[in-house]
């Protein structure tokens, strides 16, 4: 398979990265996306998508990593949206897709991870009707959403649900994160009553919805660290030092090679996984596990050579290195660290050994 975005990829890329050229860490490009139709690109045309593909949201993914403004996007339209639509019932689907991909409804996924693993229990009080107790910790969006996607433990198995965030019972509290531009939040859950909107045996669906979402992950921390590069070169050919720019060192110059490799392989296995949603959910998930592994490495090294690079202006609050380095160090702990993810495929390897 092509490690290539086609035509159409590198025009969407470009139109996004015109959009957002402008904007700095924080800044809310919600409404920008909604009107370029760009929460619409993972579902299909049935439930009011575009009917797009896993790369096209990977593109996506990479450019919002890139400027790391704000949206609900990785919540909504990846998280909460493709588990929805690829574990949930079709009465589910039609009833809450449409509105997650126009943009209209800010959707949450709670769960832990692996998917199924949740702190969330579900009791079936008859009718298909589950009654959910417990907690989960670091729910993206989870205190500004208006509506929750829930994996909990069901006693067959976990159980899926799509409750209004407001409902009685629910109780939300922001929590404090390393990364200023992307909420985490605590949602408590005590007797709340929801419809059941799981189909059949959920595991592999869960799975499945799991490898996709770990995937885009992946593909935000490739292009926000592809930007700390660009930043850190354009630095360094500014920045005279001893009458000349710091790029002409040779220890500059090593620097920014080994970032170079490092995003460049990175970026290869995130579009390798993007394009294995089509294959087996053996291969799928090595390959989404790869791409995070080797993501999570870029983005962290990427994000403190910069700093280096940048010498003393690039430890101070004002510049916005320090928005990409949190946002590295939080998402290398998002569902998963490098070494979870590392004995995924390890595991793989020695089985096709």
């Amino acid at each position: 398979m092509a490690l290539e975005l086609t035509v159409e990829q590198r025009d969407l890329e470009d139109s996004l990265r015109g959009s957002l050229a402008k904007t700095a860490p924080g800044d809310n490009v919600w409404d920008s996306l909604r009107e370029m139709g760009l929460t619409e690109i993972p579902f299909p045309e049935s439930y009011g998508g575009a009917g797009f593909t896993l790369k096209d949201t990977a593109v996506v993914m990479s450019e919002l990593g890139r400027s790391l403004g704000s949206s609900p996007y990785f919540p909504s339209v990846v998280l909460a949206g493709l588990t929805l639509l690829h574990a949930g019932s079709e009465t589910a689907c039609a009833q809450h897709l449409p509105s997650i991909a126009d943009g209209t409804s800010v959707a949450a996924l709670v769960t832990g991870y692996p998917f199924e693993s949740s702190d969330v229990t579900a009791v079936d009080d008859g009718h298909d009707v589950l009654v959910l107790d417990g907690a989960q910790e670091a729910v993206i969006a989870g205190a500004s959403a208006d509506l929750l996607v829930v994996i909990a433990g069901g006693a067959d198995g976990p159980e899926l649900v799509v409750v209004d965030a407001e409902a009685t019972g629910i109780t939300r509290t922001v929590r404090e994160s390393l990364d200023l531009t992307r909420e985490l939040a605590r949602i408590e859950f005590d007797g709340v009553r929801a419809q059941r909107a799981g189909r059949g045996d959920l595991s592999d669906r869960l799975t499945r919805a799991q490898a996709m979402s770990i995937t885009a992950l992946a593909a935000e921390q490739v292009g926000a660290a592809r930007a700390c590069l660009e930043m850190s070169v354009a630095y360094a050919i500014e920045r005279q030092q001893f009458g000349r720019a710091i790029g002409s060192f040779q220890a500059i110059k090593h620097r920014l090679t080994d970032m170079l490799v490092a995003i460049e392989l990175a970026e290869a296995a995130v579009l390798d996984a993007a394009g294995a949603d089509t294959r087996s959910d053996s291969e799928f998930i090595v390959a989404a596990a790869t791409a995070r592994v080797l993501a999570s490495r870029a983005a962290t090294y990427a994000a403190e050579e910069s700093i280096q690079v940048h010498g003393g202006i690039g430890f101070t609050w004002e510049h916005p290195l320090h928005h990409y380095f949190r946002r590295a160090k939080t998402s290398e702990l998002l569902f998963g660290d490098t070494r979870v993810h590392a004995e995924t495929v390890g595991r793989a390897l020695v089985a096709g050994a």
